[in-house]
């Protein structure tokens, strides 16, 4: 069996013992969760679910959101679906894409190997989403319940779409990056409505189902994040996958250079984790959650700043040194994304 580099620096500290059937600890420090749906040539997904250093997979994404009660919202996973969509209850194409036949086996093969499944809602294109009302985030939670958490023979009956069929994912995760609208909907649309939506999953609808589901965020790792500070503040979040890429000003390289005692790698750059730390030690909802480390898995995985990417002996530094001084809350590494980390082999291991 071969762990990847980054399960390897949790070896050497004492922490890593997974298995491919492992039982999954959601208040262990050494997870790897990473991200998949997105890359160029991408994998399959039960190649993922092969690997058993990951214990957490985000499926991405469902990219479009509803604007009003009884709108489907819409997807994309590369090429992993054929580019056929359901339609809308009124007859017109909706953007839910009806023909991905690997992704549902995919699921149930990483449930089999021990990992957990996410569908991660947002992404980076398009930017133009959000959650118009309270209402409105509500009836787009038990949508997405509907359509990915446990299958019922209601929402069979009433010819309702299961995109993967019987699979089921083991919650959702909120990679919210609205962008900034030159004619905006609303004042706080970047933001508004979100703690509603996780609070409608958390209290109403999963309490309904047999088994564990988890809420996830991948905030920027500015901070306070003006998407989702808000919905953790309010809302139970379980992980905090902060991205720690493609901004320079707070990225992993800049706490890299602080722990070697370089210079910062732009004007003013400073490594947020501590930050991070303590203002989800202050202000979330769940005093319980985890914060993970978010890496990409190659210089191809960032459009921007190509010195976020840390070298395998990089990564283990720095994991190391923030792993130890915050074990509370610490939950491990996320990564961006499943595909460039698979083929950044190094020592015939993959990154992740």
């Amino acid at each position: 069996m071969r762990y990847s580099t980054i399960s390897s620096a949790f070896m050497a500290l004492g922490l890593y013992a997974s298995t491919a059937s492992a039982v999954f600890d959601a208040k262990s420090n050494s997870n790897v969760a990473v991200y998949w749906g997105q890359g160029r040539d991408q994998i399959g997904l039960s190649e993922v679910c092969e690997d058993p250093s990951i214990d957490i997979v985000n499926v991405g994404f469902v990219n479009y959101f509803p604007k009003k009660v009884g709108d489907y919202p819409g997807t994309n996973f590369a090429n992993a679906c054929s580019g056929t969509n359901y339609n809308n209850t009124d007859g017109t194409e909706s953007k839910l894409l009806n023909s991905c036949p690997g992704i549902g086996p995919g699921i149930k093969k990483c449930q089999a190997n021990g990992k957990k499944v996410l569908l991660s809602i947002g992404g980076g294109y398009p930017h133009d989403y959000y959650l118009p009302s309270v209402e409105v985030a509500k009836y787009f939670a038990e949508f997405l319940w509907g359509a990915f958490g446990p299958q019922t023979a209601k929402w069979v009956r009433d010819g309702k779409p299961r995109p993967f069929g019987d699979a089921v994912f083991d919650g959702f995760d909120l990679d919210i990056e609205a962008s900034e609208e030159p004619n905006p909907p609303f004042a706080d649309y970047k933001w508004a409505n979100y703690a509603a939506f996780v609070t409608h999953l958390k209290k109403e609808l999963f309490p309904k189902a047999l088994g564990q589901y988890y809420i996830s965020g991948a905030p920027q790792c500015v901070i306070p994040d003006a998407r989702l500070a808000d919905a953790i503040q309010n809302s139970l979040f379980d992980f905090i996958f902060v991205q720690f890429y493609n901004t320079p000003q707070c990225s992993v390289r800049a706490g890299l250079n602080e722990i070697q005692g370089k210079p910062p790698n732009v004007n003013g750059a400073k490594f947020t984790f501590n930050d991070w730390v303590t203002w989800l030690n202050t202000y979330s909802l769940n005093k319980e959650v985890k914060i993970y480390i978010g890496l990409v898995g190659d210089t191809h995985g960032v459009e921007k700043d190509k010195e976020s990417y840390l070298t395998p002996a990089e990564a283990n530094t720095l994991i190391g040194y923030y792993f130890r001084r915050n074990r509370a809350i610490f939950g491990g590494v996320m990564l961006w994304e499943a595909t460039v980390s698979k083929r950044n082999q190094l020592c015939n291991k993959n990154y992740g």
